[in-house]
């Protein structure tokens, strides 16, 4: 009767053992509730990039607006490497609208803002973009 324990006893531990791990709960995102603006000049085939720290998971709203003279020019977000700012998801600006992108943040930590010229401005412009983030 021991052995027939003790061997039941020990494949229960060694079933429990293999057994899956619980994944942990996904964390619910936050409302965005900083805001940070950035306002520069870009000029002729250049592009700037602007630096934010996202401390939790949630919304983000990028906005670009304020192009003066008119233009058309090209913006986008994405994560900051030691080098560069890798871009995630872009879009153009056409005179006269307010351009937005949007979305949520996975992961906290550096982000950036790109703003580019794709050959279409005939003199330098300045613009603002505004972050909505957590």
């Amino acid at each position: 009767m021991k052995r027939i324990l003790c061997t039941v006893l020990g494949l229960t531990l060694f079933a429990t053992a293999c057994a899956d791990p619980v994944a942990p709960p996904a964390p619910t995102p936050v409302s965005p509730t900083i805001t940070e603006a950035f306002s520069d000049t870009l000029i002729q085939l250049g592009s700037n990039t602007h630096l934010f720290t996202v401390q939790q998971i949630g919304g983000l709203k990028v906005t670009l607006s304020d192009v003066s003279p008119a233009a058309e020019v090209t913006f986008g977000v994405g994560a900051q490497s030691l080098v560069s700012c890798t871009l995630i998801s872009q879009r153009k600006y056409s005179a006269g609208e307010t351009a937005q992108l949007s979305g949520t943040v996975t992961s906290p930590g550096n982000y950036c803002i790109m703003v580019y010229d794709s050959g279409a401005l005939a003199e330098p412009v300045t613009y603002t973009v505004t972050v909505l983030h957590s």
